[in-house]
């Protein structure tokens, strides 16, 4: 488990390399901010990018149950752990690899 405080694809890396694992994520089943009014959503970059989203990525064992509520919070599936070590995004039926984009605490710029 993860906060994604530095972005999806940051820490989802992280979690990843850490397991020594790869991961699979569907673009259509994350969620997404609604702003305005009338309400639209961001774009996906932000999702996947942006940081400061004070949420939780996990993993559970293929069978365990998951319940669909954590503390009144819902629980979304996104993807599935995979055996490489790449991350990737599925987008239309589209699979690309998912670099991370978010925050690097020790980046050099």
């Amino acid at each position: 488990m993860i906060d994604i405080s530095d972005g999806l694809s940051t820490d989802l890396g992280h979690l990843c390399d850490e397991s020594r694992v790869g991961a699979k994520i569907q673009a259509g089943k994350i969620p997404v901010a609604a702003i305005g009014r009338p309400a639209r959503q961001v774009e996906l970059r932000f999702a996947l990018h942006g940081g400061e989203d004070y949420e939780l990525l996990f993993t559970a064992a293929r069978g365990k149950p998951v319940p669909s509520r954590i503390a009144g919070v819902a629980v979304t599936q996104i993807g599935e752990v995979t055996r490489g070590r790449e991350v990737f995004l599925e987008r239309d039926g589209v699979k690309r690899k998912l670099p991370p984009q978010g925050w690097e605490h020790f980046r050099r710029d």
